[in-house]
């Protein structure tokens, strides 16, 4: 039965998978445009171009003027003046003769030919680097930031828009005005697309949708995920694959049909692109975490903290540089992320060849991310023109973690179900045995009392010289505390501490020293009140606590003591000569024990400086 569990399981895993296969159709091939080249900065649009697709990519030569911002009939007037640049890949990457940099300003011009003129159509506005202006003729219709000819006075900003072209127009022309400041790629990237504005606008609507659904598929998993790590917090697994979720679900929240989102925040066109960054600079390292967790035998240790410094730089440098230097740590970046998928690749697979639980599955996931990935990477270095799909492959990641991670608490599960038929036999037999238990816990019972009694006086009591210790002393002096600040009741300590202890027990022995502790601790307890309470404080240290007593009543029975020590020769026949030295403190307003204690402490130590066997306060 459980095998059948199996491989049910398995084949709707893999069912769900192919699920994913009209979603790629749909978004990589059926919706993407038809391709027309312009010539010489103009083009012309036949009804038979739109009999395969209802939009069309307007690439090829477009009218280009450096360096000028030029409103449309300037650029008209001026067409002789102009070179010609292609409609995708940016200024900077132009392959004609002449270069760009990727900071500046220019304008863009296109001819539009209509043979039936315009009924219901539109132009769909990429992401443009960094700010620009669109006219259609001479009728302004589009913005994205601040353009200018200066940078202090220029501004970057998101307007991915659809706009419509005036009903009825046969001829118009494309005006766009770009600047760049703020962005390491200037110009147009991708292709301005014409086509019907029902078809644009579905789907605009079609891509918000999907990336709804994969953002909220990536929350979910996280909080699963936190839920797992809170429920064992010893496993770090969770934890990191709801981090890298979590980097997932920011990187798709800052993709270019989504900025609408983020683009009225403070911050805009710099957050939105700081995050997008950020995103896959940690997220590269933070897969490669997850997957050291989870078979960590198999991954290099100093290869994987390498590329986690990595991260951290890149990372870093995203933080704190401008946006307009990304390019080149970019294109760096770009390269370090395909060794590392391509590691983690062989090292799962190696995993899988070991038989390592959940390594295939993890396998096929791994797979289907890193080649979706690994296409949107060749997609972005205009290597090919097949579409982004990597937020598909998170998805096909996630279900294959999700399989395996659901298949791990399944066998903990039926561990648990063994585990409870077992604890069910060793119930049967301690019912029988708990009858004889219950006279054996009675006795014990009493046992415990009386052990219990012993250990309260060793922990409260000084063994040797049969006083409070500190710990038996303490309930004494909170209580005293409680009624000075109840009642007023003053109270004093006195500490005292024999003169040249370690010469008696160097000269005499530790037994000789024991005699003399004992003997001191017998003289103070027969020469204070019933009330007052006597502590060994530590080694040849004694500390007395006397309620109801203010400073100069303390003072003289703290000297009474030092006499009655000092005049009493200790350990017969030997007769050693003894002498302490005291310190006296009376409790004051705002006054902690550990104060109190300070300027008792402070007094003794005056009393051995002014030359011992003597009490100070």
């Amino acid at each position: 039965m459980a095998i059948w569990s199996k491989a049910l399981s398995i084949a709707l895993f893999f069912m769900t998978m192919l699920l994913f296969l009209p979603l790629i159709y749909h978004f990589g091939i059926a919706l993407q445009p038809g391709t027309k080249s312009a010539i010489n900065g103009q083009t012309s649009i036949q009804p038979s171009d739109f009999l395969q697709r209802e939009t069309l990519a307007l690439d090829g030569q477009w009218r280009f003027f450096w360096n000028q911002l030029l409103e449309p009939s300037q650029a008209q007037e001026s067409i002789k003046q102009s070179t010609f640049i292609q409609g995708h890949g940016g200024w900077q990457s132009s392959t004609y003769h002449q270069k760009y940099d990727a900071i500046g300003y220019a304008t863009y011009q296109l001819d539009v030919a209509l043979e039936n003129g315009a009924s219901n159509l539109a132009l769909q506005i990429p992401h443009i680097e960094s700010a620009y202006r669109l006219y259609i003729n001479a009728e302004f219709m589009a913005s994205g930031g601040v353009v200018s000819d200066t940078e202090l006075a220029g501004a970057p900003g998101y307007n991915t828009a659809i706009v419509r072209i005036p009903e009825g127009l046969k001829t118009f022309s494309i005006t766009i005005q770009i600047s760049n400041y703020h962005s390491s790629w200037g110009g147009l990237w991708v292709p301005i697309v014409l086509g019907d504005a029902d078809a644009l606008y579905t789907l605009q609507r079609d891509k918000v949708a999907i990336s709804l659904f994969i953002m909220g598929a990536l929350l979910i998993t996280a909080i699963h995920s936190l839920i797992q790590f809170f429920l064992r917090p010893t496993d770090n697994i969770p934890l990191v694959f709801a981090c890298l979720c979590l980097l997932f679900f920011l990187r798709e929240f800052t993709i270019e049909h989504m900025s609408f989102a983020l683009s009225e925040l403070a911050g805009g066109f710099v957050l939105i692109t700081k995050l997008n960054f950020l995103s896959f600079y940690a997220g590269i390292p933070t897969a490669l975490y997850f997957f050291h967790l989870s078979y960590n035998q198999e991954f290099h240790r100093k290869f994987c903290y390498f590329i986690y410094l990595v991260g951290m730089f890149f990372s870093a440098f995203v933080l704190f540089f401008p946006t307009r230097y990304f390019g080149i740590p970019f294109v760096i970046f770009e390269v370090i992320a395909v060794i590392v998928m391509l590691y983690i690749l062989q090292r799962i697979w190696v995993a899988t060849s070991k038989r390592q639980k959940g390594a295939g599955i993890m396998l096929i996931g791994s797979l289907i991310a890193f080649s979706f990935a690994l296409n949107d990477i060749l997609n972005t270095t205009g290597v090919i023109t097949t579409g982004r799909f990597f937020s598909l492959g998170i998805i096909g990641f996630i279900m294959s973690q999700s399989f395996v991670t659901n298949n791990r608490f399944n066998q903990l599960s039926n561990n648990n179900e063994t585990l409870t038929d077992k604890l069910k036999e060793r119930n049967a037999d301690l019912v029988l045995m708990s009858e004889l238990l219950e006279t054996k816990v009675e006795q014990r019972t009493r046992q415990l009392k009386l052990a219990n009694i012993e250990l309260k006086a060793l922990a409260n009591n000084d063994p040797l010289t049969n006083t409070y210790n500190r710990h038996g002393l303490q309930q004494y002096i909170q209580g005293a505390f409680e009624r000075y600040r109840r009642s007023q009741e003053v109270f004093c300590i006195v500490l005292i501490d024999y003169d040249h202890f370690k010469e008696i027990n160097d000269n005499y022995g530790h037994d000789v020293g024991d005699i003399v502790l004992i003997t001191g601790a017998d003289l103070i307890k027969s020469g204070i009140r019933e009330q007052d309470k006597l502590a060994r404080w530590g080694g040849e240290e004694f500390l007395i606590l006397l309620p109801n007593t203010d400073l100069e009543g303390a003072f003289a029975i703290a000297n009474k003591l030092k006499d009655a020590i000092s005049a009493y020769p200790i350990g017969q026949p030997i007769a050693v000569e003894v002498s302490v030295s005291g310190g006296v403190a009376m409790v004051k307003q705002d006054d902690t024990f550990e104060t109190l204690f300070k300027r008792a402490d402070d007094a003794l130590y005056q009393g051995k400086q002014n030359g011992r066997n003597q009490i100070c306060s």
